[in-house]
């Protein structure tokens, strides 16, 4: 008899969702978390001074954007957003910026032509094209996001996306585009400043998918230009973990337990089916098994088959090509900041929209530069500039800060197991506790080409590298953001390792009656998209998936609530609020 219908390993954000959803279902569920607490990538917390709240790690949320906002009703488990009207920017040593209003594309195209007037054009005909298939847009995004991966899916938002440039007058094949392009070869196509370029690029990466790649670049690169009128940039009030929080009431609301401290040493497998699990020694509960009918892994691939199972169970070549799974790519090295007042950027000359800003990228002035450090980054050799993604949260929700104080910090993207940065070797994944705080210098005089006076402004500093994100959750391994590498060789279909999944699965393994919501099709983010698609095939798997409230759509929330529900600049200081 088994003792539960599901078990859930690992208590991350995803994890959690798929919980959430199969005990609001019926199903007994219950949650093994290693840790003392959920959500270790989706956490915030006071490392330094007292008061001064950061994030780790995730801090933009698309949760808005989620179907799992009305289904798992995480309003009233608490979750709340705000934001700020400018919502990305980039910033540029030639004193210009390009700004991104959030909820207006009017205003958007107001600050591209600052610097572009063809440009500004150009973004005018994408927008009014795009506005009359709002409706096919946002299905074809939650079918791409939230439905197993297949070529027709794909297929269909190609088209959307054809008849979108065709009303611009490009036509083209997006097939073509999206195996033999890459992200910069599409903004070449479709924009002529360097400014406008690097901005969409930026953004396009900081979702997760990297310009350089073909497919993986496309699909950001086309996405980028509506995603100011499209998808949310929140950020969660009392910092990452306030969606932790609010997963965790609504599982534990639904039924599920959740039981900390307990990681697991082994998926039991009989006869090829996931038949339960065996806790490690130093559990709480020390080599207690525990059985269910369903198991699902919310830990990254690698340490769900080669750590927790026996390699009896594996196809040998499997097993090997599941070994070479790569997390070389979506790692980030951060520097974060307490600062006693709000930071004036130098381009606030130019477009003082800038300081409404909670979200942005500095460092790239031109794409070739950009593309030179995504060469880098590919190679494992740490860019010599800071290109990275500048965040100050605080201008969004002044909670997590004392009065009249902010944070800020920075996202560098770099390769975990550098060889070389600045003409020096290095040794590797190790080198991190070496070179963080003079890398952290370069990061902070970044900061102050773009901020002067930021300096003078800073109260504490935290350094958080790709290694302390592994020693913080040892399922991210190497520091690994994503889940894995999101890489053309481990995108959609192919995600995470062609033989792991069922063929026109989006998380049913090749061992029966497991299931894994990370390392699978987008990949690992606030958007919960792992977590969705694992409980939709459990529960179709368990003959309960047809309930009358599961029944959202991707961007529903976000549409019809984020205008009333969702304030503004409350951490904007009021010399800065008035419109330009």
């Amino acid at each position: 008899m088994s003792e539960y219908d599901v078990i859930v390993i690992g208590g991350g954000i995803n994890g959690l969702t798929c919980a959430a959803y199969l005990g609001r279902a019926g199903l007994k569920v219950l949650i093994l978390e290693a840790r003392g607490e959920c959500g270790a990538n989706c956490d915030a917390c006071e490392p330094g001074m007292p008061g001064f709240v950061h994030n780790l790690h995730t801090t933009w949320m698309i949760t808005g954007a989620s179907p799992c906002m009305d289904e798992l009703e995480l309003e009233s488990h608490g979750l709340e957003f705000s934001t700020t009207d400018v919502c990305y920017a980039t910033t540029f040593s030639d004193g210009k910026n390009v700004c991104m209003n959030g909820s207006d594309p009017f205003k958007t195209i107001e600050y591209i032509r600052a610097v572009s007037p063809k440009d500004a054009d150009t973004f005018t005909n994408l927008i009014s094209v795009a506005m009359p298939l709002i409706d096919e847009v946002c299905q074809g995004y939650h079918d791409v996001i939230y439905t197993p991966p297949k070529k027709e899916t794909m297929e269909r938002f190609g088209r959307v996306v054809e008849g979108v440039l065709k009303g611009v007058g490009l036509n083209f094949s997006f097939e073509d585009a999206y195996n033999k392009m890459n992200g910069f070869d599409i903004m070449d196509m479709l924009f002529e400043s360097e400014h406008v370029k690097s901005m969409l690029l930026s953004l396009s990466w900081i979702s997760g998918l990297a310009p350089i790649n073909t497919q993986i670049g496309v699909l950001g690169a086309f996405l980028a230009p509506i995603t100011g009128m499209l998808i949310p940039v929140h950020i969660s009030k009392g910092g990452g973990h306030g969606l932790t929080h609010a997963l965790v009431k609504a599982a534990k609301h639904y039924g599920a337990t959740i039981l900390p401290c307990c990681p697991v040493e082994e998926i039991i497998v009989e006869n090829g089916v996931a038949t339960g699990v065996r806790l490690s020694d130093i559990s709480v509960y020390p080599g207690k098994v525990i059985k269910a009918k369903k198991i699902v892994s919310n830990l990254t691939v690698v340490p769900t088959f080669i750590e927790m199972m026996r390699k009896e169970h594996i196809d040998p070549g499997l097993y090997e090509a599941i070994k070479q799974f790569s997390y070389e790519e979506q790692n980030i090295f951060s520097v974060h900041y307490a600062l006693k007042g709000q930071p004036e950027f130098a381009s606030a000359g130019f477009n003082r929209s800038v300081q409404r800003c909670c979200m942005g990228y500095f460092g790239s002035e031109k794409k070739g530069e950009m593309k030179k450090y995504n060469e880098n980054l590919v190679n494992s050799v740490i860019h010599d500039e800071i290109l990275a993604n500048w965040f100050i949260p605080t201008l969004a929700d002044p909670t997590q800060a004392p009065p009249g104080c902010h944070t800020a910090f920075a996202w560098f993207d770099v390769p975990p197991s550098p060889k070389a940065w600045k003409n020096r070797a290095l040794n590797g994944f190790e080198a991190w506790d070496t070179i963080k705080h003079e890398l952290a210098d370069e990061v902070t005089e970044q900061f102050e080409k773009h901020i002067p006076g930021f300096k003078k402004l800073i109260l504490d500093r935290i350094i958080y590298t790709p290694m302390d994100m592994f020693k913080n959750n040892p399922s991210s391994i190497k520091g690994n953001w994503a889940g894995g590498s999101v890489i053309p060789e481990q995108w959609y279909e192919k995600r995470p390792v062609p033989g792991v999944l069922k063929k026109g699965s989006a998380s049913r393994t090749f061992i029966e009656n497991l299931y894994i919501s990370n390392s699978i099709h987008p990949y690992g983010g606030s958007h919960l998209s792992c977590g969705y698609m694992a409980a939709s095939e459990v529960a179709e798997d368990m003959g309960v998936r047809n309930q009358s409230w599961w029944n959202k759509r991707a961007m529903d929330w976000h549409l019809q609530n984020s205008a009333v529900k969702v304030p503004v600049n409350l951490g904007v200081d009021s010399k800065w609020k008035s419109v330009e």
